[in-house]
């Protein structure tokens, strides 16, 4: 490669690169607070003496249910005032509130302040999608998507992780007071090392930006991938809560087994940028219905191996490794079809989608067991993916 050829790509990529680790690490770590209660829930439940359903909602259904509503406040709010605006003090208010958590002494405080965290944590995903689609240049679009949909997974899997090690070594506590300043750190990374991208046309009223969604919201080949999205993070938390005292209870494994048995799942979700590269080439529908179908049937295998960790385990790959393939491509399609609405139909799939997440904690209650709650599962990806097929296609009128 000549001097120049190499200083032309070395400038070319530059001004992506940063921005895009910033964002993807602070997505690593919003959305790490959402799963961190999955671990979390039973040690608060035994700490501060709590039902244990209660505390998996204080902990879990509040946060994300929190966080889906969000969406629909700081969707508009980043497409009026822009993207970095929103960006930069919704994460230093996220550290605050985060660190108030560390000093949480019942749990109606924590279940009011893991609502306003939730809340505040919204500010983050409905603007860097968007950033995303705007700021980088059109050939590393799906590369962002996709590694921003790697972080959003990982986080799945790193929030359980940390938060049980922390637990482990310094107590609950920890858990957030360590979270707290490293949002402070990326507040200062993101208004540092951002641009706000130009956007074309002549702005519009906020007013007329939360009009829009409800137009967004009855569009037919977004609302049928928003009703498609909602099992999603559902199934994605749900499997997780009840794999967790499947694995002690069933298997004998203490917590650091239960840890070994969710990292597997890892390698699976580095995989969504190559979900992103492919949505982009073959497009969004195809990989998603994939996915859609490859988690179904990683969910059926875990309901028929529940006497084999082994087989446990590989299905439970299995399972990711189709998730991994979905948010991407849902992604790309609704940040595609939302147009210069682009944060606003963001929003509406963000709340969907954790919509569903603030009922996976409760499902995994469910007194069907274990195999019986990974069926469910199964079925309702299976129709969600019918519902991703059918959205590309024009309705079909009827005549009277």
């Amino acid at each position: 490669m000549t001097p120049h050829i190499r200083a032309s790509a070395e400038s070319e990529h530059a001004p992506v690169l940063a921005p895009l680790a910033v964002l993807v690490a602070s997505a690593l770590l919003v959305l790490s607070q959402l799963y961190l209660a999955i671990p979390l829930a039973p040690v608060i439940s035994r700490v501060l003496r709590a039902d244990g359903s209660a505390a998996a909602a204080a902990m879990g259904t509040t946060y994300a249910l929190a966080y889906g509503l969000g969406f629909l406040i700081f969707g508009p709010l980043s497409d009026r005032y822009g993207r970095k605006p929103i960006l930069v003090p919704g994460m230093a208010a996220l550290a605050v509130v985060t660190g108030g958590l560390a000093a949480a002494s019942s749990l109606p405080v924590v279940a009011v302040l893991r609502t306003v965290q939730g809340l505040v944590a919204a500010s983050f995903s409905a603007a860097a999608l968007a950033y995303v689609g705007e700021a980088f240049p059109p050939r590393w679009r799906s590369t962002g998507i996709g590694a921003m949909s790697t972080a959003f997974l990982s986080a799945g899997i790193v929030g359980q992780v940390y938060a049980q090690a922390v637990v482990d070594a310094l107590g609950w506590r920890w858990v957030f007071g360590l979270a707290a300043p490293a949002f402070v750190i990326l507040a200062v990374a993101l208004a540092t090392i951002l641009k706000e991208p130009a956007r074309p046309g002549q702005p519009v009223s906020l007013a007329e930006k939360y009009r829009a969604l409800r137009t967004l919201a009855v569009r037919r080949e977004l609302a049928l991938v928003n009703a498609a999205s909602f099992p999603v993070l559902l199934s994605f938390v749900g499997m997780y809560a009840a794999l967790g005292p499947l694995l002690q209870n069933d298997f004998r494994l203490d917590q650091t087994g239960v840890l070994f048995v969710r990292l597997a799942g890892l390698p699976a979700m580095l995989l969504a940028p190559v979900a992103g590269w492919l949505a982009g080439h073959h497009g969004p529908v195809r990989v998603a219905i994939v996915g859609f179908v490859l988690a179904a049937m990683g969910l059926v295998g875990e309901a028929v191996s529940v006497g084999a960790l082994w087989a446990l385990v590989i299905t439970s790959v299995i399972f990711v490794l189709g998730v991994a393939a979905i948010i991407p491509s849902t992604i790309a399609l609704v940040g595609g079809r939302g147009g210069s609405s682009r944060a606003g139909a963001l929003a509406l799939n963000g709340l969907v989608v954790f919509a569903g997440a603030s009922c996976g904690p409760l499902a995994a209650h469910l007194p069907i067991g274990f195999s019986g709650l990974m069926l469910v599962f199964a079925v309702l990806l299976m129709i969600a993916s019918g519902l991703v097929a059918i959205s590309s296609r024009p309705a079909v009128a009827v005549k009277v």
